[in-house]
């Protein structure tokens, strides 16, 4: 009889016999360390990986590029087994943006219902799993949606797992409560209002369809998000009076006051990244602002990207960069009640001695279970610690003297305009190897109009060849790249007739798409003009501010990778400029307060 009983225990399946399913508190208790194997083809393991690649990962975004092409990474079938119990086909795909993309160790996103209609967990739909390549000191996330939580602002729940894929170890993850419709109902109590999620995108006519909606309401009218980019446009659009009626501003100064505390310069305040926005029927179709993508908290400076924008003379106690932020700090009556706010957090939610509590457990939980790579561990939990006792004096020294003085308007969000045509048919060869003379290849007729004005080419060649490998942006040195597959590219290259300035257009299709008779293929293109004089290695930021996105209709009548194979196709293409966002200008003007 015994032993009967220890083999029922020991084949528990997630689904109990009474019908009941595993509860998502069960997911998330944080002195656990769930552990996680993901079963999947080790072909698809690979494209996964590669997927989680700088040249895949929306630097378009940062020019303000379409977001019409979908999604950047593709979803896999898999199979994954939580704490000894398994749940099959699932889908499952890599996850970020730029400084958390990571072939050897991705974040990964696992939707239960992709293949299969099933709902194995009571309050989840979706697993978030991060694989902390931002976070060393693996208490970031955690910490940060800690303490929103503790400020009244609604956060997801974390905590920490072992992953493992096909039977390889890949480290610690932080296990983040995705913001869909459970997480929403949980805490709004409806999910029939507008949600969006926010990557380098705001509320700004132009720019507003940047947000990327996450729900059918969102995704068919975009009424609340319109409205509010409408009176965010300008100064004289804009009074606390009309402010209210499309945020809750209580909500979101507890927001503001939290990404700022933390140090969050990745985020909605500073960064116009990593939100979610929810308009609340509860509250009268309100606006109310998620945290999200916090391993990019707990830090002193403005982040990797300070160069490219920004005032290096802002105060430490008010991020100023968002649309909403900078106009509601130009009012009279905001700077009175965001001090009032972040007293209160000072004095009731940042407790240093309680952080640093939290910090040496979390150390202590995961740091016998670390994948080499998380060797940093010991100097990230120092940072963050050093962080916390010296942030309440920084900000304390800036309310003696309060208001503090907020210069220049918001940054303009990333946006496109279409500024020209690019119209014609091609036909070249296969190259399998990167060709340096590629205007002596193929034939093309293709006419470019700029700003209204013809181009005209006294040279102008085209080929087909693997793209160009990624340059290191961001990333840490002496890291081995991996071996991946390159995708096929169409690359022309021209000598524009007036000035001899080179012309390079590059339209980049994935592998699997690269074949004849689609009726059209989707890729991603950029266009770009250069002096062939000035040296085009490493980093130059010119050249990438003069970036021209390119979409359209791209059709292939002729297509194979194969040395020699004809390439023939038909381009009927929009030029679009950026503009705003880090690349694309900087600062609306507005008053010095």
């Amino acid at each position: 009889m015994v032993l009967i009983v220890l083999l029922a225990t020991a084949t528990v399946s997630l689904f109990p016999a009474n019908g009941a399913t595993l509860k998502s508190d069960d997911l998330f208790q944080p002195d656990k360390l769930l552990e996680i194997q993901i079963k999947m083809p080790a072909a698809d393991w690979e494209k996964l990986r590669s997927e989680s690649d700088r040249r895949n990962a929306g630097f378009g975004q940062l020019f303000g590029g379409s977001r019409s092409t979908g999604n950047r990474f593709n979803l896999y079938k898999a199979d994954i087994t939580l704490n000894g119990s398994t749940i099959k086909n699932v889908g499952i795909r890599t996850k970020g943006f730029i400084g958390s993309l990571n072939p050897d160790r991705p974040s990964f996103k696992v939707k239960f219902d992709e293949y299969v209609d099933q709902s194995p967990i009571e309050g989840l739909d979706r697993l978030t799993l991060n694989n902390n390549v931002q976070d060393e000191s693996l208490a970031s996330q955690y910490l940060t949606y800690t303490l929103f939580n503790k400020a009244g602002v609604p956060a997801p729940r974390v905590n920490y797992a072992k992953v493992t894929v096909n039977e390889e170890y890949l480290g610690v993850y932080s296990h983040v409560e995705s913001v869909r419709e459970p997480f929403i109902q949980r805490h709004f109590g409806s999910f029939a209002g507008e949600l969006y999620e926010g990557t380098i995108a705001d509320f700004y006519p132009k720019a507003v369809e940047n947000i990327e909606a996450k729900n059918k309401r969102s995704k068919k009218k975009r009424t609340q998000a319109i409205n509010l980019a409408q009176i965010l446009e300008t100064k004289e659009n804009f009074n606390l009076e009309e402010a209210e009626k499309h945020v809750n501003i209580d909500q979101f100064l507890k927001f503001w006051v939290m990404e700022t505390l933390l140090g969050f310069w990745d985020g909605y305040t500073n960064n116009q990244n990593n939100y979610y926005a929810y308009s609340n029927p509860m509250d009268e179709n309100r606006f109310h602002f998620v945290p999200w993508g916090a391993d990019g908290a707990f830090t002193d400076g403005r982040g990797p990207f300070s160069r490219f924008g920004g005032d290096d003379n802002a105060p430490a106690t008010v991020y100023s960069q968002s649309m909403l932020a900078n106009r509601l700090f130009q009012l009279d009556e905001i700077p009175p009640r965001y001090k009032a706010v972040l007293e209160d957090i000072l004095l009731n939610v940042w407790k240093e001695e309680d952080i640093k509590t939290e910090i040496n457990r979390i150390h202590t939980l995961t740091r016998n279970h670390l994948h080499p790579r998380q060797n940093r561990i010991d100097q990230g939990v120092d940072r963050l610690t050093t962080f916390v006792e010296k942030r309440r004096s920084k900000f304390e020294s800036e309310l003696e003297d309060w208001p503090v003085t907020v210069s220049g308007g918001p940054r303009i969000p990333a946006h496109t305009v279409e500024i020209g045509q690019l119209n014609g048919t091609f036909e070249t060869d296969w190259y399998a190897n990167r060709l340096d003379d590629v205007v002596n290849h193929g034939k093309s007729q293709i006419q470019l109009t700029l700003n209204g004005e013809q181009v005209t080419f006294s040279k102008l060649g085209v080929a087909g060849q693997p793209e160009e490998p990624p340059r290191q942006f961001g990333g840490r040195r002496g890291r081995p790249e991996r071996v991946r597959e390159s995708n096929p590219t169409v690359t022309f290259l021209g000598v524009r007739k007036k000035d001899g300035q080179h012309v390079s257009i590059t339209l980049t299709i994935d592998r699997e798409q690269f074949k004849a008779g689609k009726k059209e293929v989707p890729f991603r293109g950029s266009l770009v003009m250069f002096d062939p004089n000035e040296s085009q290695n490493g980093f130059n930021n010119e050249r990438f501010r003069s970036m021209k996105s390119l979409e359209g209709a791209l059709i292939l009548s002729e297509a194979e990778m194969k040395a020699g194979a004809n390439i023939v196709g038909t381009l009927t293409l929009k030029v679009n400029e950026n503009r705003g966002g880090f690349f694309g200008g900087g600062r609306s003007r507005g008053p010095r307060r």
